[in-house]
């Protein structure tokens, strides 16, 4: 050990030079081992609320939710997740590096069923134009959203996309449209939150599924599907499922 004063500081700051890039480097491996998760599933639930929720459930992985559906496709073109949890449809459609591992269930079905909300006149399927207007929770980008709502009417209706389930409710208050198109679980949100009176009209079933869990081809992420399999309520209940399958 040497004597000089000097000397032993500049030890002493070189040691927590080192240490420090050490400490760095061990971070930084940790991070890039960790498991990227993207997450897009609009709902009740605004997204940072749901990816405070779920960072606090499903630890040691990297998890992003987005409140968009553009944001969201930008990020996987840009930065590629290691695995994905959103709309069946999303991930069969436009997502065909990612191979869906788990489907989320509810009732014994993985399939969601969809109505029209509206006010006033009784909405009906068959008289759909090309020049009705429908809002819709935007899932799948304009081109998306088009091919999905030829599942349900025979006319492809024009169709007003917004990003919150509550944006669907102004669209009606407003009278700026025929009808709202959602999932069938959220009729009850919008009886809950509205002194509206709707008229419900099902739509005919489409097949299309609730939320999947979908893994990058050739990757893995086996941590968050060991966690999804699990079961745990706080986390179905995020994705208004049962269980993941």
């Amino acid at each position: 050990m040497p004597d000089n004063p000097v000397e032993m500081k500049a030890i002493i700051v070189i040691k927590r030079i080192v240490a420090f890039l050490l400490l760095s480097v061990f971070l930084s491996f940790n991070v890039l081992a960790s498991e990227k998760i993207y997450v897009f599933f609009p709902s009740n639930i605004n997204s940072q609320s749901m990816q405070d929720k779920m960072t606090d459930i499903i630890k040691g992985v990297n998890i992003t939710v987005f409140g968009k559906y553009n944001e969201f496709i930008s990020r996987i073109n840009s930065e590629p997740p290691d695995a994905v949890i959103t709309k069946t449809m999303l991930v069969k459609e436009q997502l065909g590096n990612y191979e869906i591992q788990l489907n989320g269930e509810r009732k014994g079905k993985t399939v969601e069923s969809y109505v029209i909300l509206s006010t006033g006149e009784q909405f009906s399927v068959g008289s759909v134009n090309s020049e009705t207007v429908i809002g819709v929770l935007d899932i799948m980008g304009r081109t998306g959203m088009s091919t999905f709502s030829k599942l349900f009417f025979p006319i492809q209706p024009k169709l007003k996309r917004v990003s919150k389930l509550e944006d669907l409710l102004s669209l009606l208050s407003f009278d700026m449209i025929a009808g709202i198109m959602v999932e069938d679980i959220f009729t009850e949100y919008f009886k809950a939150t509205s002194q509206m009176q709707f008229n419900i009209t099902p739509l005919k079933n489409a097949n299309t599924g609730i939320v999947a869990f979908a893994v990058k081809k050739g990757g893995n992420a086996e941590k968050t599907a060991t966690y999804l399999k699990n079961n745990e309520k706080r986390i179905c209940d995020l994705f208004l499922i049962e269980k993941w399958k």
